[in-house]
């Protein structure tokens, strides 16, 4: 899967980061005794198993087995929710050494522990900043997710900080609020993560700008007469699209080329979709639009002779309305992309287009080309409306 083996080396390396730093703040906690350096140290270990439970899901997330079609990618939206419990235990672990255990505790050579916690706040910046770009590049949940905790573990390592240098200048209690302190920035940043993987699990739908960039795609589309529906969903990094739109009248070879151009075109304007799922139906026909090709005297002519196309709209009554007048050159390719813009059923003509090109653009667009003997504009109408009621009629229609 495109970008997976670059979210593995970004949780790779937040493993190993992870690692380093609950080893070094451990050691430390145990030489100078500082509960504020413990804190830490439970919070950078629950990184570090959080880390490799990231790991497990991004790979996993990329297979796609049999039984599962749509992917497993909401394995990494699971993970993100089990990195937030780990989140959750760390904070809950510091609370309670600072609420119940009333033993006052010595710190000795507080300035290794602060030499400690400067280290670690250096390479968790460095580390969360560069790794939630990434995340948000490759529109990971599990890496943003990542990013998060250790940007929580740069924060809560500046109380930690804080709290070390009172000590150094004799308030020993300050190490303690330190730690209380920091299990609240730990409880926030699990919150937050627990609340976005939920969102996905429920299925959240697309953001409203993804969403408006969709319409765009398919509002341009000169064959597409109505949105009914766009929704989407998102499992893991990926997007999920659902669209019901109306088209207009088209042969179905013509329908699902135009339909998969449209797919592709939404796929290449939004990152991560994995599908896009368009169901179209044609216009419901309510009475009968035609286009006369005429001199602009309302004379019958055809496509290379023709100075305007009279577009008229013949309701269930019968009763004619003339919509517009377009004027044109004669000349057959103008005539035949207007007319296939302009939604009608049928275009009256002396002639079919002797341009093939032209003759298959009229096709594309579904309209029947109407060739008549007659040479005045109503009598044409006149002859198209009786054998139009002639059809509805044998169809049961009236």
């Amino acid at each position: 899967m495109k970008h997976q083996k670059e979210k593995e080396r970004w949780i790779l390396g937040s493993l190993l980061l992870n690692l380093f730093l609950s080893l070094l703040k451990l050691i430390f906690a145990i030489i100078t005794g500082s509960l504020a350096l413990i804190a830490e140290a439970i919070h950078s270990f629950s990184d570090l198993i959080a880390s490799v439970i990231s790991l497990i899901g991004v790979k996993l997330s990329a297979k796609r087995p049999k039984s599962f079609p749509y992917g497993l990618y909401k394995l990494e939206n699971i993970t993100a929710i089990v990195i937030s419990f780990f989140l959750f235990f760390a904070s809950y672990e510091i609370i309670r050494e600072v609420v119940f255990n009333e033993d006052e505790r010595e710190i000795k050579n507080p300035e290794f522990a602060v030499a400690v916690i400067l280290i670690a706040m250096i390479l968790t910046f460095i580390y969360s900043r560069f790794e939630k770009k990434a995340g948000e590049k490759l529109n990971s949940p599990t890496l943003v997710a990542d990013a998060q905790h250790i940007w929580a573990d740069f924060l809560s390592s500046t109380i930690v900080l804080i709290g070390l240098v009172g000590v150094m200048l004799g308030y020993h209690n300050v190490d303690k609020y330190a730690a209380a302190i920091v299990s609240l920035f730990i409880l926030h940043s699990g919150y937050e993560i627990f609340k976005e993987g939920i969102k996905v699990l429920l299925d959240v739908s697309l953001s409203q700008e993804d969403i408006e960039k969709i319409k765009a795609i398919l509002s341009k589309n000169p064959y597409v007469e109505k949105i009914k529906i766009i929704r989407g969903r998102f499992a893991g990094s990926y997007k999920f699209v659902e669209i019901e739109i109306l088209l207009k009248n088209l042969g179905l070879r013509e329908a699902h080329s135009i339909v998969d151009s449209l797919a592709e075109s939404i796929k290449n304007e939004i990152q991560n979709i994995d599908s896009v799922f368009i169901h179209y139906e044609p216009v419901r026909q309510q009475g009968l639009r035609i286009a006369v090709l005429t001199d602009g005297n309302d004379n019958i002519k055809d496509f290379s002779s023709a100075k305007e196309i009279v577009i008229i709209d013949i309701k269930d009554n019968k009763k004619m309305n003339i919509v517009k007048k377009l004027s044109v050159k004669n000349e057959e390719m103008e005539i035949g992309k207007v007319l296939s813009d302009e939604s009608v059923y049928i275009v009256i003509t002396k002639n079919h287009p002797e341009d093939f090109q032209v003759r298959f653009l009229i096709s594309k667009a579904g309209i029947l080309v109407w060739e008549t003997k007659e040479n005045k504009f109503e009598k044409a109408i006149d002859e198209v409306v009786k054998s139009w009621s002639k059809f509805l009629k044998s169809e049961g229609e009236i």
